[in-house]
């Protein structure tokens, strides 16, 4: 059973995301080519090198950039804003 490199995600009724992987599964006694099918995917399925990209992605989304920062919306003490204030 191999992996396409499709993937997607979606709700559970309880609310968790789950990430489902399509693979290729062999017809029943080899009559022609497989059939892609969705299932969940399993902890050894990021190991394969067909889910590199979603790797990859999870690595650009957390070095930091303008859109993964957090922002405080109270001011934290002694934080830069009282710090100008008292000068």
């Amino acid at each position: 059973m191999a992996l396409t490199g499709r993937f997607w995600f979606r709700k559970s009724w309880t609310g968790r995301l789950v990430l489902l992987v399509e693979e290729v599964r062999p017809r029943w006694f080899g009559r022609g080519a497989g059939k892609p099918r969705w299932r969940n995917a399993r902890l050894m399925d990021f190991a394969e090198p067909e889910l590199r990209p979603l790797m990859a992605m999870e690595k650009l989304h957390r070095t930091g950039t303008a859109s993964a920062t957090v922002h405080n919306l109270r001011p934290v003490p002694g934080g830069p804003e009282l710090r100008a204030a008292n000068g």
